[in-house]
């Protein structure tokens, strides 16, 4: 009993030791990013504060194709789509020279210093797919993980002999799966991570668990068998919780399978919430030695909720249809502040439209606009199940507003958040910006690129490389990247839309604004992500280049994948490449 203790204490206190030292080298980019005083206020909590009317345009809510044409000439070229971004021209860097006085901008934000945005070898190396969409460092943690937790099980002891090892040992784990499962997650805070960034850490250590107590329970039931005295324990009332404890582990892990979550969402939650609470109680019940590890549970579990409930806000929407996307647009103009570009919120509709359970689920989505605007914040949720497509027909029913007939209505519901985004990460630190973005995932840059041109620093290139299925999904969005192509002050902005669907109509004589090009096909990832980081030491950038990439898991990994191999040598002259990863899947 006595080396059991001290080997899951001196465990739990080398897993803190390692949460310490990824704390630690947060610092720098903690102090980069609060160093900037209006950095205390955003990303923390929604809220409402009085803004100036905006002069900046709107989604182009028309539901028909109207593109600007000219039949004199064709607007883009119609090669191949690998065709690279062509370097700054120099005649367009000297006139910024003359347009922007340098000394009336603010100071450039302090650097956020990091491996992966600075030694490129080193983040080429960890960026690296190894498998299962798991990368070299996320392979690396959970194999010292593991390591650590083989090591104290099965250090100078059987598990058919000494089962109570096991069984202690997922016991000391209780604190850290509750913790990891946190949507306001300590560890997270510590280390300057969003919690669907730890997910994974949350999945490995529950598994560990869940084989842990099959162990543990299977040692004891082969140690009585031997001993003859197998019935008398099972009727203990001890043993007999134990049991429960068991069977709502083995549930849980069957219930996180990746086909339960996809196929039956509201299970996996159901059983979650279920199994969760009464494996606390079970586990205390079962042996007393757990209390202490359950209340350390409890106490994560418990301050979870009351920061959701803070962080919660039950207000108005407008949904309104974006066809051509095949998305529902959510405005919610009570809350037009408290968070910062890439983050999301978890969004319940209040309506018994949405179906009999509808209105109970909570569906992640990022916010698609800067903030501190007068329109609020706006969500852009894409049909792609049951409860997306009932959205997307609430929109579609015609209400009278203020302008009589319109299409779209009024909801009330619940938002919670914000939550994830870029961290520590200050993206108008660095010299230039790529957003590979895939459908819906538009709405990361769309938030992302109008709050690095408002911050007025260095930046020189800004890259939108978005991928759609039909080139109409332009049109919603055109006067939106038209006005950010005209309104930047510095900053270049070039928008790369690829469709990858065949469609009929052609599109000779079509005219779109200059800095603006749609092309067939899927984006050459590699000579676009060269391009920018040449355009970005053309026009002089030496601060490094932020790559951030929403949508598809395949598309994260096509990109990471093009960053890892990217030129070491422009990585370095440019000051490195930061990649920051959006993706969600059940």
């Amino acid at each position: 009993m006595g080396l059991d203790d001290d080997l899951v204490y001196h465990a739990d206190i080398l897993i803190f030791g390692i949460i310490l030292i990824f704390t630690l080298a947060s610092l720098p980019r903690a102090y980069a990013r609060f160093s900037r005083r209006s950095e205390w206020s955003q990303g923390h909590i929604l809220r409402s504060i009085v803004t100036l009317p905006s002069t900046k345009p709107k989604i182009n809510l028309n539901l028909t194709l109207s593109y600007p044409v000219d039949h004199e000439k064709p607007s883009f070229d119609r090669g191949d789509s690998s065709t690279a971004c062509a370097p700054l021209p120099s005649q367009y860097r000297i006139s910024l020279a003359h347009v922007v006085d340098e000394k009336a901008l603010p100071n450039v934000p302090i650097r956020d210093p990091t491996v992966s945005s600075i030694w490129h070898p080193v983040a080429s190396v960890l960026r690296y797919r190894v498998h299962d969409n798991y990368s070299v460092n996320q392979v690396l943690l959970m194999l010292a993980y593991i390591s650590i937790i083989f090591y104290v099980s099965f250090y100078q002891s059987d598990p058919f002999t000494d089962p109570h090892r096991a069984g202690f040992v997922i016991t000391s784990q209780i604190p850290f799966v509750y913790a990891l499962a946190t949507k306001n997650n300590i560890i997270g805070m510590m280390v300057g991570v969003g919690y669907e960034k730890l997910n994974f850490l949350h999945r490995l250590v529950g598994k560990l668990m869940v084989i842990g107590a099959n162990v543990h329970f299977i040692g004891y039931v082969y140690k009585w068998s031997l001993a003859g005295d197998i019935y008398k324990k099972l009727a203990e009332d001890y043993v007999r919780w134990g049991i429960v404890a068991l069977v709502c582990l083995d549930l849980l892990g069957f219930c996180s399978t990746e086909y339960v979550r996809s196929k039956s969402y509201n299970l996996f939650i159901v059983s979650h919430v279920a199994s969760l609470i009464i494996f606390l109680f079970a586990a205390c019940y079962h042996e007393p030695t757990c209390v202490p590890y359950v209340m350390a549970a409890c106490v994560f579990y418990i301050l979870d909720h009351v920061v959701r409930a803070v962080k919660t806000r039950v207000t108005t929407a407008k949904l309104r249809p974006l066809p051509e996307l095949g998305i529902t647009r959510v405005e919610v103009p009570s809350l037009n502040a408290g968070w910062r570009a890439g983050q999301h919120v978890r969004l319940r509709v209040l309506s018994s439209s949405m179906g009999w359970w509808g209105w109970s689920e909570v569906h992640p989505f990022t916010i698609a606009n800067v903030a501190e605007t007068p329109e609020g914040m706006v969500l852009m949720c894409k049909k792609t199940g049951r409860w997306t497509n009932s959205l997307f027909s609430m929109a579609q029913t015609a209400s009278y507003g203020e302008t009589g007939m319109e299409v779209g209505r009024n909801v009330r519901v619940m938002v919670e958040g914000p939550y994830g985004g870029v961290g520590h990460t200050v993206m108008s630190s660095y010299s230039g910006a790529m957003f590979v973005v895939g459908g819906s995932g538009v709405s990361f840059a769309l938030s992302a690129v109008p709050d690095l041109i408002q911050a007025a620093t260095d930046m020189k290139v800004i890259d939108i490389v978005w991928s759609v299925q039909d080139p109409s999904s332009l049109n919603p969005l055109l006067p939106l990247f038209t006005t950010l192509i005209q309104k930047s002050p510095s900053a270049r902005v070039n928008v790369h839309v690829y469709y990858t669907r065949a469609v009929s109509t052609t599109f000779n004589g079509m005219n779109l604004p200059q800095g603006i090009t749609i092309l067939p096909g899927r984006p050459k990832l590699d000579k676009l992500v060269n391009a920018a980081i040449t355009n970005t030491m053309s026009a002089g950038g030496v601060n490094g280049v932020f790559v951030g990439v929403c949508g598809p898991v395949s598309l994260a990994n096509t990109t990471a994948r093009v960053v890892k191999d990217s030129d070491n040598r422009l990585c370095t002259a440019v000051g490195g490449v930061k990649l920051h990863e959006e993706t969600f899947g059940w």
